[in-house]
C-alpha cells in the first residue's frame, strides 16, 4: 500500500488517519500501518542488523497507540515514524555495526543497479567497479551515508531529510555534495552517472 508519491494530498490523509488514530480508532492505525511498514522496514533494514528491524517497526506502532493520549494532532506523520523508528534503532546498535550496515547494503544495492545495466559502463569490468564503490562508501561518514541513503533510497527530498535528522537543509544540501565529491574521486564518472540517473540532488 506503499503510496508512489509523497505529496500535499497524501499529507492530508496521514495527518487525517493519525488524528482518528488519537481519537481511539484502531482501524486508522491499521492503516498507517498497512502504508508505512514495508518502508520502515526498508529503511531499517539498511541501518540495523536485521534481528532488529522488524521487532523495532513494530514497537514503534505498539508505543505510538499506547501514547496516543500524549500525542501532538499537528504532526508530520511520515516524519514521525521515519524518527521514531531511526530512534528505536539506534538503541539497540554500535557505531560499528551501523556503519558497516550502511556500507555493505549500498554496496549491495549499486552491485544489482550496475549488473542490470551493464550497457552502460561495458568499459570497466564488474569486479573492478565494485573495488572502486566499496573503497568510495568505506570513506564517507556515517551522516554522508545516511544521508545518501535517504535521498536515493528512500526518495526524499532535501527538506524532508533535513526535517527528518533535524539539521539545516543547507547542512543537507552540503553533506549531500560532500559525499558525492569523495565518490567521484574513487568511482568513474560513468558509474556515478548512471548510478543516480535519473535523480535530482536538489
Amino acid at each position: 500500500m506503499k503510496r508512489q508519491d509523497y505529496d500535499h494530498e497524501a499529507v492530508n490523509e496521514d495527518l487525517t488517519l493519525w488524528k482518528q488514530m488519537l481519537d481511539g480508532d484502531k482501524t486508522a492505525l491499521g492503516t498507517l500501518f498497512d502504508i508505512y511498514a514495508k518502508e520502515l522496514l526498508t529503511y531499517g533494514y539498511r541501518i540495523s542488523p536485521s534481528e532488529l528491524v522488524k521487532d523495532a517497526v513494530q514497537d514503534v506502532f505498539v508505543n505510538i497507540w499506547l501514547r496516543r493520549n500524549t500525542l501532538s494532532h499537528d504532526i508530520k506523520v511520515r516524519f514521525y515514524l521515519y524518527r521514531c523508528l531511526r530512534r528505536a534503532l539506534f538503541k539497540g546498535i554500535s557505531t560499528e555495526e551501523l556503519n558497516n550496515t550502511i556500507t555493505t547494503d549500498l554496496e549491495r544495492w549499486a552491485v544489482s543497479e550496475n549488473s542490470a545495466e551493464t550497457d552502460w559502463i561495458s568499459s570497466e569490468s564488474e569486479n573492478h567497479q565494485n573495488n572502486q564503490l566499496s573503497e568510495a562508501l568505506s570513506g564517507l561518514s556515517p551522516r554522508e551515508r545516511e544521508v545518501i541513503s535517504l535521498k536515493y533510497y528512500s526518495d526524499m527530498k532535501l527538506r524532508e531529510i533535513a526535517a527528518l535528522l533535524n539539521l539545516k537543509e543547507q547542512t543537507i544540501a552540503n553533506t549531500l555534495q560532500n559525499a558525492l565529491a569523495k565518490l567521484r574521486k574513487y568511482v568513474s564518472h560513468s558509474v556515478l552517472l548512471f548510478w543516480f540517473l535519473g535523480e535530482k540532488i536538489l
